[in-house]
């Protein structure tokens, strides 16, 4: 926080990178700058989330430069550096408001936001806070997992629909038929079971055609 530090740190923030100071007895010796390297594959990942209509937004602790950078690497329109536990479990809150939110995280300082969310994701490597504070954990390194969760969620989606709609106008129809005399009390109980057998054969039909990745 000294003016000597903040004079030499300020082209590692300017690079996007996080500042360390090396101190030797009490005289700043050395900065070094600190960065990540985006995983293989995230800004692809991050441009099939945008195509099945999320808004990925970027909440962090470090440095806004550092988070800029990232972002713009990724590809991510919205980012947020100096974000607290408290500031992240806010933003989540509000948005919360506007429609589904999922948080996905790896730290303790992510776990508040993460029980806040719609849905909490812990990834691989994420603190015990994190993990007991989501819901879902992914095992498996990288954001293609997350993409595939996503993509067997929102199939699971419309086949539990389907089932659903299925189930409830063979039932609708018929209930109505055997109120009306036309159908004898023995095709009643011979038919109603065809119901459950429909709802089993699209479940399994209907199952994803993709797998999600192993370690």
């Amino acid at each position: 926080g000294s003016p000597a530090f903040a004079g030499v740190a300020a082209p590692a923030e300017l690079a996007g990178l996080t500042p360390v100071a090396i101190v030797v007895d009490g005289v700043l010796r050395a900065v070094v700058g600190f960065g990540d390297a985006l995983r293989p594959g995230a800004h692809d990942a991050i441009g099939e989330l945008k195509a099945l209509g999320w808004e990925p937004e970027i909440l962090s602790g470090d440095a806004d430069s550092v988070v800029a950078r990232v972002a713009q690497e990724a590809g991510v329109p919205q980012a947020k550096g100096n974000a607290s536990p408290e500031d992240k479990q806010a933003r989540v809150a509000q948005l919360k408001t506007e429609g589904l939110v999922l948080m996905v995280g790896d730290g303790v300082n992510d776990a508040a936001a993460l029980a806040t969310a719609s849905a909490g994701i812990a990834v691989h490597g994420g603190a015990e806070a994190s993990l007991a504070a989501a819901d879902v954990y992914i095992a498996t390194p990288g954001l293609n997992p997350l993409i595939a969760l996503l993509k067997a969620a929102r199939h699971t989606a419309k086949t539990l629909r389907l089932a659903w709609m299925v189930s409830l106008t063979y039932n609708l129809s018929f209930i109505t038929l055997a109120a009306c005399g036309i159908l004898r009390p023995w095709m009643a109980a011979v038919l109603m079971p065809v119901s459950s057998i429909s709802v089993i054969l699209i479940a399994t039909l209907g199952r994803p055609k993709f797998n999600l990745p192993s370690k």
